[in-house]
C-alpha cells in the first residue's frame, strides 16, 4: 500500500510517517501547499497512492478567527480538492464541531454546532470528504506528544512552579502515539469509512488536569481562570468530550498521562 501523508512534518504527521515506514510519502510546507490543487495533482501523479492521509491544519483557533479565508482554504477547500482526486481520503477533524454537549460523551451521530470559525471550516471539510464513498474522517482533541497541553502543564509546574488553567472547558486529551496507531489501522483497512471519534477517554478541564499533575509530581501551584478573562478572539466549546460508537477505542487518559509523566520525569 502507498500512502501520501499531508502535513508530514507536524507532530502527528511525523509519528504516522514512522509507523508507515517505506509505504508512506510525506508532503508539507514549504515545498507542498495543500491549498494548491496543482500541488495535489503533482503529488498524486508522482506517488500513485492507494490512500491520502491529511493531517494538515491551522491549529491556532484565534488565528483562524482573525483569518477566516485562510482557515476555509486549509480546512475545507483543500480537503475538497484532496477528495476530488478520487483517491481514498482519511482526514482529521476536531471536537470543536460541538460547542456544548450537555455533559455526556458525544458520539459520531450527535448534532454538531461549531464553536468558532476554525471548527466551522473543519466541519465543512468533513462534509466535503464524506461526500465520496470510502473516505473517513477522524475527530480528535487536545493532541499531545512532546508538545501540547499535558507536557506544557508539567513544564510549567516544574520550571515556573505555577500554572494557570481554565475551568470552563471540558474535553478529552489525545496521545499522538495512540492516535497514530489508530490512524494507521484506519488507513490500512478500506472498509473503515465514515466518522470516527478517537481520543483518550476521560473528560477533564485543563484546571482539573493541572491539579492531577500537581498531585502526581508533588510540586507546584495551580491557579484557576476562565476563557472570558483571557479576552481571546475565538470562543471555546464549554463541553466537547468525545465518545464513540465505533469499534476503535484508545487507551484511557490515566494510562497515557502516566506514560507522559514517566518520560518527562
Amino acid at each position: 500500500m502507498k500512502v501520501i501523508v499531508v502535513g508530514s512534518s507536524g507532530m502527528l504527521g511525523s509519528e504516522i510517517m514512522k509507523l508507515l515506514g517505506n509505504s508512506g510519502t510525506g508532503f508539507d510546507l514549504p515545498d507542498f501547499d495543500v491549498t494548491d490543487s496543482d500541488c495535489i495533482e503533482a503529488a498524486v501523479n508522482r506517488v500513485k497512492p492507494d490512500v491520502i492521509l491529511n493531517t494538515s491544519a491551522i491549529t491556532d483557533v484565534d488565528y483562524c478567527e482573525k483569518n477566516p479565508d485562510e482557515a476555509e482554504n486549509v480546512h475545507h477547500t483543500a480537503v475538497r480538492n484532496l477528495a476530488a482526486t478520487g483517491i481514498r481520503l482519511v482526514t482529521l477533524s476536531t471536537d470543536q464541531v460541538f460547542s456544548c454537549g450537555g455533559e455526556r460523551y458525544l458520539i459520531e451521530t450527535d448534532r454538531t454546532e461549531p464553536a468558532n470559525i476554525y471548527a466551522a471550516s473543519k466541519l465543512r471539510g468533513e462534509k466535503a470528504a464524506l461526500e465520496h464513498p470510502g473516505n473517513a474522517v477522524v475527530r480528535t482533541s487536545w493532541l499531545f506528544g512532546e508538545k501540547g497541553l499535558l507536557p506544557w502543564i508539567v513544564r510549567k509546574l516544574l520550571e515556573d512552579g505555577t500554572v494557570t488553567a481554565v475551568t470552563d472547558q471540558t474535553s478529552c486529551l489525545t496521545s499522538v502515539d495512540s492516535l497514530a496507531e489508530s490512524l494507521a489501522g484506519i488507513v490500512a483497512d478500506k472498509d473503515r469509512t465514515g466518522l470516527y471519534h478517537c481520543v483518550n477517554k476521560g473528560a477533564v478541564t485543563p484546571y482539573e488536569l493541572a491539579c492531577r499533575v500537581r498531585d502526581r509530581i508533588g510540586t507546584g501551584t495551580v491557579k484557576a481562570t476562565e476563557w472570558t478573562r483571557l479576552a481571546l478572539s475565538a470562543p471555546r466549546p464549554v463541553w466537547s468530550a468525545l465518545g464513540t460508537k465505533r469499534d476503535i477505542e484508545l487507551p484511557l487518559l490515566e494510562e497515557v498521562m502516566e506514560l507522559c509523566l514517566q518520560k518527562m520525569l
